[in-house]
């Protein structure tokens, strides 16, 4: 067997565990030994229970090694180990790192890295937060994690795309499916785009729902903090800040209204001690991240200038007149209506969606200004 093939058979142990998977590989340096040890050298060791001798020796695991291998040729699925020099630092230090990591797309990942996470049913002010923060932090150069599941995940990887970032997104299937099946253009935007998708889980594995948890430690593992932009008091997104506080993580959330189901958890996690966050500089300010770094993806810093960024893409030709009015200063409601001899109704609704999409802000005394 090729090299590969030994770390993709360890990997497939579910129930050695990554713990003991580790520890195996720090006494033995390479999976390629582990494979050859016979009952009574593996029965030796002593953190090694009968049932995990049983599965390390069974013939059936090691034979779908080649049916996994095959799969990753077939979609182009990449495979880097915990030994390599490019596995990320972040992930390295958690208790239970995956040993390998399955990817697609370009395999960069900043040391500076913020999670997004959040409800898969999202309210109009959740959408907004989650694109504007996500977008934001892109043009500072913040790489952003997320999950590519519906709702908040997805809006925070078409944020940091829209500011011509690098999104990864972290799956709980093996990359030869796309769960959910919807965002299939957006698995391959993220790709076109340079970005990267990675999954512990070998091609093959359908989207089981225990794996989902264990995925959440990758995405709070990668990160440098997590933001929950709106969750439920019992939402998935709150599994992921356990493992953040486990990893000792910065946490961070987003209040929502009091009255609404969708804030309940974000502004308990307030309560308790998480962040509260209004704008970018609440985040940044935490790891001492004022400067655009050396490894920006903007090539201006200037808020007004648009024409850099891609704030154009999938705006109509009337949504493009209102932000080139927009662009250049803040503006009443009634200038905006004359100058672009538009209706009053369809100026207010354009606006709105304008505002959704977080590309403009509306002031007290219906004036309007860029997010940007």
């Amino acid at each position: 067997m090729k090299e590969i093939e030994y770390w993709i058979w360890i990997s497939s142990l579910q129930g050695l565990g990554a713990v003991k998977a580790m520890a195996l590989l720090q006494i033995y340096k390479a999976p390629r030994t582990i494979y050859f040890m016979t009952e009574q050298e593996l029965s030796e060791i002593n953190f090694l229970t009968d049932k995990n001798v049983k599965e390390i020796l069974d013939v059936g695991k090691r034979e779908r090694v080649a049916a996994i291998y095959s799969l990753m040729v077939k979609h182009d699925i990449k495979l880097i180990n915990i030994f390599d020099d490019r596995y990320p630092n972040n992930l390295k230090q958690i208790y239970d790192p995956p040993i390998v990591l399955y990817y697609k797309g370009k395999f960069q990942i900043n040391d500076f890295t913020i999670a997004i996470v959040g409800s898969r049913r999202t309210t109009n002010y959740g959408a907004y937060s989650a694109k504007t923060l996500s977008y934001h932090l892109a043009l500072r150069g913040v790489q952003i994690v997320s999950g590519l599941a519906r709702g908040i995940d997805r809006i925070a990887h078409e944020g940091c795309l829209d500011a011509n970032g690098k999104t990864i997104a972290v799956l709980g299937c093996g990359l030869d499916s796309i769960y959910p099946p919807e965002n299939k253009g957006l698995f391959e935007n993220i790709l076109k785009c340079d970005g990267l998708i990675i999954s512990e889980y070998p091609p093959g594995m359908p989207p089981l729902q225990y794996n989902f948890p264990a995925r959440n430690r990758i995405i709070s593992g990668l990160s440098s903090g997590v933001l929950v932009v709106e969750a439920a008091r019992r939402s998935g997104s709150l599994i992921t800040v356990s493992y953040a506080l486990e990893q000792g993580r910065e946490v961070f959330a987003v209040p929502g209204n009091i009255d609404s189901a969708y804030s309940n958890g974000t502004n308990q996690l307030i309560k308790d001690g998480a962040k509260m966050v209004i704008n970018v500089e609440d985040i940044l300010e935490e790891f001492q991240y004022g400067e655009i770094s050396n490894n920006s993806i903007t090539p201006n810093n200037s808020s007004r200038a648009i024409k850099n960024y891609s704030i154009f893409k999938g705006l109509n030709t009337q949504e493009i007149l209102i932000v080139k009015i927009i662009s250049n200063g803040i503006h009443h409601i009634d200038e905006i209506i004359e100058r672009s001899n538009i209706s009053a109704k369809e100026v207010n609704n354009i606006l709105f969606m304008l505002e959704m999409k977080g590309i403009i802000t509306q002031l007290p005394g219906k004036m309007f200004e860029m997010c940007l």
